[in-house]
Parts: structure tokens; sequence; C-alpha cells
């Protein structure tokens, strides 16, 4: 299992609890020992978690875990969680939400963002390439979670890349917002 987590400047101190971490850094360089690799400050979490999969399409590990760089505010329980994880010799897991609180959403409306509206049914349309305005589904706040490997690769590294296109313009796209909506979709 490997773990990946998305940083900007949150102490990921905690991450020295777990082996097989990496930690994409897209803020101010860490001192201490740490698996660091540094990105260019765009497409928020989302876009660290897909330019993860591309970057390892043909090498991924059974079981990839996305978290963010303060992972605790969505995910209390996550040390507790990931352990049950690491010990489990056989995890039967195709996607799961780590984040702890499950929202509803629907394509026409999220009543979980209070900054604006989402564009919801037109990034819908962009990464899966279907026009639909209705439709309920689930969502983890904060985006965490665990992934198989063989979830994964059901679709192809260009769906991937797709995302990470549409991520990748701005430090904070609007789009990250949609996505963060979306992994339970992407994955199943």
């Amino acid at each position: 299992m490997k773990i990946v987590v998305a940083r900007y400047n949150e102490n990921v101190e905690w991450t020295k609890l777990f082996p097989n971490v990496v930690i994409f850094n897209k803020g101010a360089r860490l001192l201490g020992n740490y698996n660091e690799q540094l990105l260019k400050n765009v497409g928020r979490e989302g876009h660290t978690y897909y330019k993860y999969i591309c970057d390892n399409y043909n090498n991924l590990e059974d079981f990839t875990v996305f978290l963010q760089g303060n992972p605790f505010d969505h995910s209390p329980n996550l040390v507790k969680r990931l352990r049950k994880y690491i010990k489990s010799p056989q995890l039967n897991i195709d996607f799961e939400h780590i984040s702890e609180k499950i929202l509803p959403c629907n394509l026409s409306r999220c009543p979980h963002h209070k900054k604006c509206e989402l564009p919801l049914s037109t990034v819908y349309e962009k990464i899966f390439k279907e026009k639909k305005t209705e439709m309920k589904f689930q969502f983890g706040a904060g985006a965490q979670f665990i992934v198989s490997k063989q979830t994964i690769l059901k679709r192809p590294f260009s769906f991937y890349l797709n995302i990470v296109k549409i991520l990748e313009h701005t430090t904070n796209p609007i789009e990250g917002f949609v996505i963060e909506r979306f992994h339970g979709l992407i994955f199943r």
C-alpha cells in the first residue's frame, strides 16, 4: 500500500507513523527526513492525486491511500484506520472514503459549498464525456480515500490525464472543488 499526501504548508510529522508514504509538496520544502517530491502549486489536492496516478499508472501498488496534508479535520480517526488497512493481509476494497463525513450531492446543485455554485454538470461532461444534469451521489468531505490498483486500471491512462489537464490551469480552480465531489464516481 502506498500513502500519497498532498501538502501545501501543513505539518506532516504524522506521516512518520507509517511506511511507504510519499509527500507531494506544493509549498515550502520540508525540513527533516521525508519522502518528498516537489510539485507546482496548481489544481488543489485533486491535481496531486491524479498526477500521481498518471506518473505511476503502470507501476501502482495494490492499494493507494490519498490524503491531504492535514487529514484530521475530515478524518479524526485516521491513524487507527490506516493501521487497520496496513495490518489487514487481504484488503477487499475497490474504493472507500476515508473522510468521516459523507455528504449527499446532485449534479444540478451541491448544498455543501458555500462560496458559489459549482459547475458540476459541466465538469462531469468534461470528465465522463456524457451530458447529465441530474444524478444523485455522495462524496467524502475532504477528498480522502483508498482505492485499489484494479479499480484505477478500469479506466485508461488518458482518462486520468484529462483530469490533470482540467486542474492544472490555476492554483485554486473551481473544478478542484467539483472533482473533490467526484472521486466516488471516478473510481466506480
